[in-house]
């Protein structure tokens, strides 16, 4: 952590979420209403991670492409 004595120190950066979030998704929020699946996860990266697993070998998407990555993105949430 930055010396408050000394301000030309530079700050730590900041991450774009605290450590302990989760997010989540559910398969049901970004289209497949029949599907129940969900993750959680300690990043959005993570999560994406686990979506596109889930992806290949539930629904055979074999490649997803950047609106479908978007869409997922748009649905993952932090958790409650």
């Amino acid at each position: 952590m930055a010396n408050p004595n000394k301000p030309d120190q530079p700050k730590e950066p900041q991450s774009s979420h605290s450590q302990g979030d989760t997010y989540k998704f559910r398969c049901a929020d970004a289209g497949h209403k029949e599907c129940q699946w969900e993750t959680r996860g300690s990043s959005p990266d993570e999560v994406l991670r686990n979506v596109e697993q889930h992806g290949r070998e539930k629904h055979n998407i074999t490649s997803m492409d950047a609106d479908t990555r978007n869409k997922v993105m748009s649905n993952i949430q932090r958790a409650a």
